[in-house]
């Protein structure tokens, strides 16, 4: 039996003796056919004199035995660096294996398709107690909640209830051998697909239907439905969010109804407030309020990221515009709740919502709520007077009705994740995470001239695609083509134009620069100004704009949290583990150490920021009620310094938020000075946002033969098959094909990617009228 292109391009790395069979088993030998009988190099395995074999195995099953040895074993060291120069023949070789590529067939082991891991006839199936009890179970279930409870399963359903149940006990893909033609069903369907069915791409979904004189032999594959989710979206940890959630409105209106008629404390010098209870009265509301924001944001974060793997892994999979190619990631905080409702993905429509009203509105409300009194300037007419803090009735019962409306939000996110399946073996990381998963179909097909497209491009190309995740791999779904009604909300994109995103771009940084100096700026105004106007009639307002600093730094950690593996790769010559580096899914406050223990320092001086901007708003929020002159005269007037009793804040704890929130604004001013210089050139074609735009930089790439059958492999599998001696980069690089292409691929390559400039004239300087550039 000859080996295929794929068997051949193994043996051939393993040493000459395997590689130079292999090629020359693969060429034929044209006209002189004889010598197929005399290959000298079968000596090798020839059995010593006197030796018999049983007479079902033939003189060459030796060599076949030994073959899949070598396959398997690892060389100690690769002998094809001794071999010299590539002979004519092996030119010939790889031309035709890129001719191969050019034509649409991919080549070494990718676009093998789904293969069934185990068969079973139906018969058998249905016939364990065991299967038939355990899904009869969960489909009475489903009937009497979706369907008429007094239906009977019929054959049909019974069997796609027990095919899919026994898939994911297994956790493989089963083909159930159908010998009837059962009558009455669909079995289209993909919870148990009839891949007899012409429109699947053979490649993809193998057909297999036999006639027999009494009925017509047909196969069902069914695949497995893992359930793999982050703790941020299990259930222990959503319903810590729920109770928590309810726990601080009922808190919340418990104190208002107990001091509603009296005071919390009552003081005329902030020095007679025990220290406990100062502390707890002036930031534990905004500290608490700060952490429940936090708290959402996990789970948001992780909600948006694996949206789209759900979305393809649905029975009906889904089209490019609402998986492939939607960006939940960089699209802006209060426009995205309306976008994923448009496209009816209503977890990350939930999920937004109420994280948006956890990180603005609570810590707003929270620091809203408690006020002083009497107003400021009776206070500075009697400083000796008492003072009071107490509960403000219309914001505390904002504040209670927020975080009721949050704990709602929260209960029908819990039930719209717990309700369906993740369709994910593992966590998806970085660039060679979705290697792994593209390399089983024909899905790198559809990327096609598409390495320097822009979104708007790729969108055209593919939006009347249907795609599905099948087996922890991406596949397109011919079967199933798009409805019109599909095609219609196919035809809007909302997805930037710009290669860069907006906050590492001039005009994005440059203008949160201008507005941290701006409120750096406003602090010591409202503090040792005679302009209390603002801070006096609503204290509120400083929370509001320190939250906003916070968002905006927020955006901008995405953008340098996405770009950070693609900027190492353009720099080129980068570890392996620069594909698995994704630190878009490393929660809050682990990224920065993340990236403080790979020494990636610009990441993490932008990670720490977002922590102490986090602070920085329990610390405003605590100065929009103190005036700076009482503080500054005691040391310079004595005969004035009865005035540091007008507020609520001491010497010690005043001089100690001023020092720390100008501290935090410099150091987020320096970082974000920092970005800008090193950060705000372009560097990428598109955005690498997307599914559809990671995949477009890889379609060509000849590093994917280093994925084929990884795609059930966890990152230290996938590490540990790359391998250290190998290195990547981004740019021009000669693609399986034989031809130019622009993406990630192992070194060495062409040369660097400078947007703006083609390959031709980043070659070839002396031929670009640099005047008109």
């Amino acid at each position: 039996q000859h080996p295929t292109a794929a068997e051949a391009r193994r043996r051939w790395s393993r040493g000459p003796a395997v590689g130079r069979r292999a090629l020359c088993l693969l060429r034929g030998h044209g006209s002189i056919r004889e010598e197929e009988n005399y290959d000298l190099s079968l000596l090798q395995g020839a059995a010593p004199m006197g030796t018999s074999r049983p007479a079902a195995r033939g003189g060459y099953e030796a060599i076949h035995e030994q073959d899949e040895d070598l396959d398997d074993a690892v060389p100690a060291f690769d002998f094809t660096a001794t071999l010299g120069p590539m002979t004519s023949h092996d030119s010939a070789f790889i031309r035709k294996l890129q001719e191969q590529e050019a034509r649409g067939n991919l080549t070494g082991g990718l676009g093998q398709g789904f293969r069934a891991d185990s068969q079973v006839r139906s018969g058998d199936l249905l016939s364990s107690p065991t299967a038939v009890q355990r899904s009869l179970s969960q489909s009475l279930s489903r009937s009497f909640s979706r369907r008429n409870p007094s239906k009977r399963l019929n054959r049909a359903e019974a069997l796609r209830h027990v095919g899919q149940d026994e898939a994911n006990r297994r956790g493989e893909v089963i083909e159930v051998i159908v010998e009837e033609e059962p009558v009455g069903a669909d079995l289209s369907n993909i919870e148990g697909p009839n891949i007899a069915s012409g429109g699947m791409r053979q490649s993809t979904y193998p057909v297999k239907e036999k006639a027999t004189a009494m009925a017509t032999t047909k196969t069902q594959t069914f695949f497995p439905q893992p359930n793999w989710k982050p703790f941020s979206m299990r259930w222990p940890y959503l319903t810590l969010l729920i109770l928590v959630s309810l726990a601080l409105a009922v808190m919340q209106e418990v104190l208002f109804q107990m001091y509603r008629q009296k005071p919390l404390v009552k003081f005329t010098s902030p020095d007679q407030v025990k220290q406990g209870v100062y502390f707890v009265i002036k930031f534990a509301p905004t500290l608490l309020a700060v952490i429940y924001g936090v708290l959402w944001q996990f789970t948001d974060f992780e909600v948006r990221r694996l949206e789209a793997f759900y979305q393809l892994s649905k029975a009906e999979g889904a089209t490019a515009s609402d998986s492939i190619n939607i960006d939940y990631a960089t699209s802006f905080n209060f426009f995205r709740p309306f976008r994923a409702l448009k496209k009816g993905h209503y977890a990350v429509a939930v999920s937004s919502i109420a994280t948006i009203l956890a990180v603005s509105l609570v810590p707003t409300f929270a620091a809203a709520a408690v006020v002083l009194s009497p107003s400021r300037a009776e206070r500075m007419a009697n400083p000796s007077g008492y003072k009071t803090l107490g509960f403000s009735p219309v914001w505390s019962r904002l504040l209670t009705a927020t975080l009721g409306v949050i704990a709602v939000l929260g209960c029908i996110l819990a039930y719209l994740l717990q309700s369906r399946k993740s369709g994910l073996l593992s966590d998806v990381r970085g660039i060679a995470g979705l290697a792994s998963m593209a390399v089983v179909s024909h899905i790198l097909m559809d990327f096609k001239d598409m390495d320097t497209a822009p979104h708007g491009d790729i969108h055209n190309r593919l939006k009347y695609n249907r795609y599905v995740l099948r087996n922890s791999s991406l596949a397109p779904d011919d079967a199933n083509p798009v409805t019109s009604k599909e095609k219609q909300r196919s035809e809007d994109i909302d997805l930037p134009t710009n290669p860069h995103p907006v906050l590492l771009r001039s005009a994005g940084i440059i203008s949160m620069i201008v507005g941290l100096c701006l409120f750096t700026g406003f602090i010591p105004v409202f503090l040792f100004t005679p302009a209390p106007v603002v801070t006096d009639k609503a204290p509120w307002v400083v929370t509001v704009l320190a939250v906003l600093l916070k968002m905006a730094w927020g955006g901008m950690e995405t953008a340098v949290r996405m770009m950070e593996p693609y900027y190492i790769l353009s720099r080129r010559h980068a570890p392996a583990n620069t594909l698995l580096l994704d630190y878009t899914a490393l929660p809050f406050g682990y990224m920065p150490v993340r990236a403080l223990l790979n020494g990636h320092l610009l990441v993490f001086a932008v990670g720490f920021g977002s922590v102490m901007a986090e602070f920085l708003t329990v610390l405003v929020a605590g100065l929009a009620t103190v005036d700076g002159h009482d503080f500054l005269l005691v040391y310079s007037d004595e005969d004035k310094t009865w005035e540091i009793n007008s507020g609520t804040e001491t010497v010690k704890s005043f001089y100690v938020s001023v020092a720390l929130s100008l501290f935090i604004l410099l150091y987020m001013i320096c970082v974000a000075l920092v970005v800008f210089f090193r950060r705000r050139h372009p560097f990428l074609p598109r955005q690498p946002n997307t599914i559809a735009s990671v995949l477009a930089y890889i379609h060509q790439s000849k590093m994917l033969y280093d994925f084929v059958g990884t795609e059930k492999f966890s990152s230290a599998q996938v590490r540990q098959r790359l391998g250290e001696d190998k290195t990547y980069g981004l740019g021009w690089f000669v693609g399986r094909d034989g031809q130019k292409h622009c993406g990630v691929d192992q070194e060495e390559l062409i040369c660097n990617y400078k947007h703006g400039i083609s390959l031709r004239q980043g070659t070839q300087p002396w031929n670009i009228q640099w005047d008109v550039l």
